[in-house]
């Protein structure tokens, strides 16, 4: 596959004492609709200051502009006519300096007016019938590969900085606009410039949508597409504006995650924390910023999301070290936010804790990777996910520490001495596996790491491609009916037991029989299905020679395989002997990596974090988890937290006291409701 020449951009950029996002920060946006040109901003920065913000995310160009833009592509803000000064832009910037606000220019380049579109139509998106994709009757998408987003984006930006001090960027909906605001799927760009710069990046004829062959190459041409450009307006900056921080994008200086909600989505209550530290683990002197929506969905931005939500998007935010801002419509005051006062009371416990988030960076010693759609199959992807958030679970619930890592960037994180930091990396499912990510896990088991692997990890259609998988051979795959009434029990004295000790774990899902090393050793054995129905023939299972996870010594570390999908199993049948099981391998494994001991119900979620003021621990309660949302939470009282790592004195952030000395013995949390914060300085 060619190389495009976004691909030779520099995600590197050159510091500055000025660039204020490398610090902890708090950010307010309020998200403007053309009618909100009469803003009171001397109100509304006050507001923002009260709310405990120390930045400003406000529109500024792109669909509309809210000042007065010499630029014949821009379409000003009619409403502007009604302010005095006629420059909503300018007054704002004025009002956020006077009170020590940074202010963030909002862009979103992703649309443009039906009558520039007329003049342009090469810049537009193009379905895969030959229509345009319109909105709201005036306004029309346009596509990143057209020469809007390759060229005008930079004229607009300087004309923002040639007026305006503005202390950073954030680019709105910055991507290809596959599906419309009302959810409907429109198919792969097919425009001039997607056909030349997807030929230019290796493929063929542009797929349509997601069931047409090279859809999942497409992806990847859209991904170096959108970094390509985020690239190169972030070296733009440099050269102009230094200490501006630009975010969205790869390539930003700012990752940014938006913790939101939408009709029809399947609910799962870790988002926040997933995305926020499947970035910082990755890489973890980059900033992440998590934008908490207060409003339902884009349907319904006029209805408050649950207050209980917005607690946890902000708190899920902070306890993998993410920095909070919040989200509303127009200006304050002007719809009623019900989360506002919760993301005020976090904001504002960020911004008093400024020192405990300074340099903070994951503490774990166990990483669960993340599958990629960019490295499988819709299916595989479907079925991997599922993987990862039954394991995910399984971690969380029993309190082991853990990050979760990008499958795309494992390679990366080799090079860049952030997979040096587990002693345990968890692969839930994923397949085959990218050459240079096989490679550099093999490198991390060698040099003493230990992997540990579910269901067909590490599985191409070659064979088993991990030489530190204990796993030799793929044979027989058992899935669906064929798995019902199947076990792993453990492993009887001789092959005609009747009768059998617990737990007897149920199989699901998919289990796999490999040809295994000599050197290594089985746990457990797998039962194969016997008749289960009616109850006067159900019985006759027979231990079979195939194990239920099976541990290899390689080089100075090990690699271990659970050869089916526990992690799926325990998130669709929900039996805590599936859970505990595959727990007991995680054990087996860090053999005493992780020191710490949690004594804490297994609705707190647990993370580690190492800083400028020691070892910090979060405890956010998800007792109110429910089926579709958030409610609100139960207490937690007598949490106990022990360990040999702990020393110092022991602090908690949210009641604001000392707690019990650490050591060995630990310290007992005070109770607490929605989150604590324990931080053990260093003695």
């Amino acid at each position: 596959m060619k190389k495009t020449d976004q691909r030779e951009v520099s995600l590197e950029r050159t510091v500055t004492s000025g660039q204020w996002w490398r610090s902890p920060f708090e950010l307010f946006q309020t998200n403007l609709r053309e009618i909100d040109a009469d803003m009171d901003v001397e109100a509304t920065a006050d507001f923002i200051v009260a709310h405990g913000a120390s930045a400003w995310l406000f529109g500024v160009g792109g669909i509309l502009s809210y000042y007065p833009s010499d630029l014949d592509f821009q379409t000003r803000n009619p409403f502007l006519s009604g302010r005095p000064s006629g420059d909503l832009v300018g007054d704002a910037i004025t009002a956020a300096h006077a009170r020590g606000l940074r202010f963030v220019a909002r862009m979103d380049f992703s649309k443009i007016s039906a009558k520039i579109a007329a003049e342009h139509p090469e810049w537009c998106f193009i379905s895969p019938d030959g229509s345009l994709q319109t909105h709201t009757g005036d306004l029309v998408s346009v596509c990143p590969s057209g020469q809007y987003y390759q060229s005008r984006v930079f004229d607009i930006i300087d004309e923002i900085i040639e007026r305006y001090p503005v202390d950073g960027f954030f680019f709105n909906w910055f991507g290809f606009n596959e599906v419309d605001y009302n959810k409907a799927y429109h198919g792969v760009c097919q425009c001039v410039s997607c056909q030349e710069g997807f030929a230019e990046f290796g493929g063929g004829q542009l797929p349509t949508g997601p069931e047409s062959p090279g859809y999942t190459q497409w992806l990847g041409f859209a991904e170096e597409v959108i970094d390509g450009v985020t690239a190169r307006v972030r070296n733009h900056l440099d050269a102009r504006l230094p200490d501006a921080g630009l975010i969205l994008g790869r390539a930003a200086d700012i990752m940014f995650q938006e913790a939101n909600n939408a009709v029809g989505r399947d609910f799962w209550p870790y988002a926040t924390a997933e995305g926020v530290s499947a970035s910082r683990s990755y890489r973890p002197d980059v900033p992440v910023m998590v934008h908490a929506v207060e409003f339902f969905d884009m349907p319904y931005r006029m209805a408050s999301e649950e207050t209980s939500r917005v607690g946890q998007y902000l708190v899920q935010a902070l306890s993998r070290g993410a920095n909070p801002s919040t989200y509303i419509m127009g200006a304050p005051g002007r719809i009623p936010y019900a989360g506002l006062p919760i993301a005020g009371e976090i904001t504002r416990f960020h911004r008093r804790w400024r020192e405990v988030y300074e340099h903070f960076v994951p503490a774990a010693r166990t990483a669960l990777v993340r599958p990629s759609l960019l490295a499988q199959t819709q299916e595989a992807f479907d079925s991997a996910s599922l993987e990862f958030r039954g394991l995910y679970l399984s971690l969380q619930q029993k309190h082991v520490p853990f990050d979760v890592i990008p499958m795309e960037h494992i390679a990366d994180m080799a090079d860049n001495g952030s997979l040096a930091r587990y002693a345990l990396v968890v692969l839930p499912d994923v397949g085959e596996l990218a050459q240079d990510a096989a490679a550099a896990l093999d490198g991390f088991v060698d040099l003493g790491g230990n992997l540990l692997g579910t269901g067909v990890s590490g599985l191409a259609f070659g064979g088993v491609q991990l030489s530190a998988s204990p796993a030799l051979e793929p044979r027989e795959l058992l899935e669906g009916f064929a798995l019902w009434s199947s076990y792993i029990a453990a492993t009887p004295v001789g092959l005609a037991a009747d009768h059998f000790e617990a737990p007897i774990v149920p199989v699901f899902g998919g289990y796999r029989s490999f040809d295994w090393k000599a050197d290594s050793i089985a746990y457990r054995t797998f039962l194969p299905q016997a008749p289960f129905a009616p109850p006067e023939k159900a019985y006759g299972h027979r231990p079979s020679h195939d194990p239920g996870y099976v541990v290899a010594p390689y080089g100075r570390g090990r690699g271990a395989l659970i050869p089916w999908t526990t992690g799926r199993a325990y998130l669709e049948l929900g039996l805590t002997a599936i859970r505990d099981s595959f727990i007991e391998v995680v054990g087996t494994l860090l053999d005493g990596a992780e020191t710490l001991v949690f004594d804490v119900p297994e609705q707190v979620e647990i993370t580690v974090h190492q800083s400028n003021a020691g070892l910090v621990v979060h405890l956010v309660n998800m007792s109110g988890v429910r089926s579709a949302n958030f409610g609100p939470t139960v207490p937690i009282r007598g949490a106990r937290i022990s360990g040999a790592a702990l020393g110092g004195v022991a602090r908690a952030l949210v009641a604001d006291r000392d707690v019990t000395p650490a050591n060995d013995s630990g310290v007992v949390v005070p109770d607490f409701d929605l989150f604590e914060v324990i931080v053990f300085s260093t003695p």
